[in-house]
C-alpha cells in the first residue's frame, strides 16, 4: 500500500514538474489582434497593431492604439523569463498577466481583489493549443469578477485591458483574432468550437517594411498554375508559407535560395490565401493572392 501510494506521490509531482517545464510562449512578439466591438446595431472589427516602442523611465513599452470605443493608447512590455505582462497606467506599473501561475494560487490584480485561479486548461488555436486561465474574485461563496488568460495571446476579450476595466455589454468587447508576425494564432470561431471559423485575413495582410528593402514581387497575381516570388536581394535559407483565409497554414516551402521561389498551385482551391516569406526568424513580406481558373 506504502509502495503504491509513494508511486502516486512522484507520478503527481513528475507530473507538475513537466507541465511548469513547458516552454513559455511569449505574448509581445510583433503581435497583433483583432478585437470586436458588438452591440444592438451590429458588429464591428478593429485591428490593433503593429505596435511601436515607447521609452517610459527605465522600460520600453510595446504602444498599441484602441481604437474601439476606449480609444485609447496603450503601453505594455513583458518580462519573459517571469512569464509576466504589465501594463503602463499613469506613469504605474500595473500587473496585467501571469502565466507563471498555477491552478489555487491567490493574486491581486490592478483592482485591489484577491483572485483565485480555479482551473487551466487548453484552448484550441492555429496549428495546437495553448494555456488558458480562468481566474475568479470570490466574495465568501459568491462568485464575483472573473478574468480569462490565454498564454501567449491576451485575454478572451481584450488583450491589452483587464475585464474589470470594460463594460459588461453594449458595445461588448471581445477577442476575434491574434497574430505574431503576421502567422495566425486565436481564431475566436476555432476556440469556442463553432462550426465556422472566424475570418481573420485583416491580420495577415499587413506588409512588412523588409518587403520594400527586398522589392520582393509576386506574379501572376491572380494565378492558375504557379506562383513566381522574385526577389531583387538572393535569399539565403528562407522559407515560403502559405495560409488560408483563415489563418491555417496549408504549405511551406523550405531552403529557398537564390532570388526566386515558386508555388505549385496543384490541389489548391480557387479563393484569397497569403504567402509570406521568412528568413533568419524575420518576416520579409507578407502578400494576398489569389488563385482562379
Amino acid at each position: 500500500m506504502k509502495a503504491k501510494l509513494l508511486l502516486s506521490i512522484t507520478f503527481l509531482f513528475l507530473f507538475a514538474a513537466n507541465s511548469f517545464a513547458q516552454p513559455y510562449v511569449p505574448m509581445l512578439n510583433n503581435s497583433t489582434w483583432i478585437v470586436k466591438s458588438a452591440n444592438f446595431g451590429g458588429e464591428q472589427s478593429f485591428v490593433m497593431g503593429p505596435a511601436t516602442n515607447v521609452t517610459i523611465g527605465a522600460y520600453t513599452y510595446k504602444k498599441y492604439t484602441d481604437q474601439t470605443v476606449y480609444s485609447t493608447d496603450n503601453y505594455v512590455r513583458e518580462d519573459v523569463a517571469a512569464r509576466k505582462v504589465y501594463r503602463n497606467v499613469n506613469g504605474v506599473d500595473q500587473l496585467l498577466y501571469d502565466f507563471s501561475l498555477q491552478v489555487g494560487n491567490h493574486i491581486v490584480l490592478a483592482n485591489g481583489k484577491d483572485y483565485t485561479v480555479q482551473s487551466i486548461t487548453d484552448v484550441n488555436v492555429n496549428g495546437g493549443t495553448r494555456k488558458k486561465f480562468y481566474l475568479i474574485n470570490w466574495i465568501g461563496s459568491f462568485a464575483g469578477q472573473s478574468e480569462t488568460w490565454i498564454e501567449g495571446v491576451g485575454s478572451n476579450r481584450h488583450p491589452l485591458k483587464p475585464q474589470f476595466d470594460m463594460f459588461l455589454s453594449d458595445p461588448y468587447i471581445y477577442l476575434g483574432c491574434s497574430a505574431q508576425n503576421g502567422v495566425g494564432i486565436y481564431n475566436h470561431g476555432l476556440a469556442n468550437g463553432q462550426p465556422t471559423p472566424t475570418d481573420c485575413s485583416a491580420l495577415l495582410s499587413v506588409e512588412e517594411i523588409n518587403q520594400m528593402r527586398h522589392q520582393i514581387s509576386y506574379s501572376p497575381n491572380p494565378f492558375n498554375t504557379e506562383l513566381r516570388i522574385s526577389s531583387k536581394v538572393n535569399f539565403e535559407n528562407a522559407t515560403v508559407k502559405m495560409y488560408n483565409s483563415i489563418g491555417q497554414l496549408i504549405r511551406e516551402i523550405a531552403d529557398v535560395n537564390g532570388d526566386t521561389a515558386i508555388i505549385k498551385r496543384e490541389n489548391l482551391n480557387n479563393g484569397v490565401y497569403f504567402v509570406q516569406v521568412v528568413q533568419e526568424g524575420k518576416l520579409l513580406s507578407t502578400n494576398k493572392i489569389i488563385v482562379a481558373d
